[in-house]
């Protein structure tokens, strides 16, 4: 995972480290415009997975989200 050091993020709050999702959030887009990050959109308009989301590609938001959380949770990795 790529660190990036950036203004934006508040050193004295928490860690200190935030997680950037560019195609995702507003301030992320920015961030991810000053230091050239790839945007990755994985939704289509009608709020379908595109392409871009692999083997969620065509289910609606929802039936990605349960997947996404089974597919955690057989492989031990879902903290809650």
């Amino acid at each position: 995972i790529p660190v990036i050091a950036d203004d934006y993020v508040d050193a004295s709050f928490g860690t200190g480290c935030v997680k950037i999702t560019p195609a995702h959030d507003p301030n992320d887009f920015e961030m991810g415009q000053r230091h050239d990050l790839d945007s990755i959109v994985v939704m289509n308009n009608d709020a379908t997975m595109n392409e871009g989301a692999g083997k969620f590609n065509g289910m609606t938001r929802e039936e990605a989200r349960k997947q996404v959380v089974a597919e955690l949770k057989e492989l031990g990795l879902l903290e809650k």
